[in-house]
């Protein structure tokens, strides 16, 4: 036996169904947001699950913390589409805009530098290595070859100096992590190494940083924004734009969210924030 119904009642049947499939997938909709792996997957996945949390709020859908296993693979899931969002140092970012339409959203701030960052070098306190011109002859570590402030800083730095950066010392085959770096420092299986300012504080924990000591320390430069991938919605990078903004520097609330991830806040942020970055990453070939 088969029901039948009245055509108006058959409409509003269809309607009905419409409105809970679209629901359905409303609700099970997913915001990647993919954040470039500067430290362990267990240490970034604490210190961004508050934003996290605030972000699904605000915009109303589930944004998911997507934290790949090194740098190579970051840029990948972002020009793939396999990311509706990304976090990363200025350096990835300008190059992955040279292939790809990403924009970006809002230039983030922390307690230290604002939103500006620089890299130094560092090394063992019992080490003779107390000036850059200590570095000649040594075995140096960094994090990756695209790290802003773990590799290409110091670069810029070393032949600001007028260091040969392929002749005067030896680079040890990437760290991968700026932790990794410190450790390999600690250990003596580096001389020296080049890491981000404001993480060698976040290192306390797995690295005794009382037995080390900065060497150098580069130039400013704009720090990390956080950008959109053409995957995501107009609309919906504007809810995520917005909702970083009203995350100002030093407010109550930015301090509650952010705390975690040893950020400030964030402010507005140009594409063409990045032009002096693009110049001085071409003089050591990173760009």
């Amino acid at each position: 036996m088969y029901l039948t119904m009245k055509p108006p009642i058959k409409i509003m049947f269809l309607t009905l169904m419409l409105i809970s499939s679209f629901l359905t997938t409303s609700a099970s909709a997913e915001i990647k947001f993919a954040i470039l792996p500067r430290l362990s997957p267990t240490e970034l996945y604490i210190m961004f699950k508050p934003l996290e949390e605030y972000l699904s709020k605000e915009v109303g859908e589930n944004v998911s913390i997507v934290i790949t296993k090194d740098f190579t693979e970051f840029a990948k899931i972002v020009e793939t589409g396999q990311a509706d969002l990304g976090f990363a140092n200025s350096l990835v970012y300008v190059q992955i805009k040279k292939n790809s339409d990403i924009k970006p959203l809002a230039m983030a701030s922390e307690p230290l530098a604002g939103a500006k960052f620089r890299g130094i070098i560092i090394a063992r306190k019992d080490s003779n290595i107390n000036r850059i011109e200590d570095l000649k002859g040594k075995k140096l570590s960094f994090v990756e070859e695209t790290s802003l402030a773990g590799y290409i800083l110091q670069m810029l730095l070393l032949h600001n100096a007028g260091m040969d950066i392929h002749k005067d010392f030896t680079i040890l085959p990437f760290a991968k992590r700026h932790d990794k770096v410190a450790y390999s420092v600690l250990i003596k299986l580096a001389d020296a190494g080049g890491i981000r300012e404001d993480d060698l504080e976040k290192l306390k924990h797995p690295v005794d940083i009382n037995q080390l000591k900065i060497v150098a320390y580069t130039a400013y430069f704009p720090n990390w924004p956080v950008f959109a991938t053409p995957r995501i919605n107009k609309h919906v990078a504007k809810k995520i734009k917005d909702a970083l903004l009203k995350l100002t520097p030093k407010a109550p609330q930015s301090e509650k969210i952010l705390g975690s991830a040893k950020l400030e806040g964030f402010i507005t942020v140009k594409d063409k924030d990045y032009d002096g970055l693009r110049k001085a990453a071409k003089i050591v070939g990173a760009f």
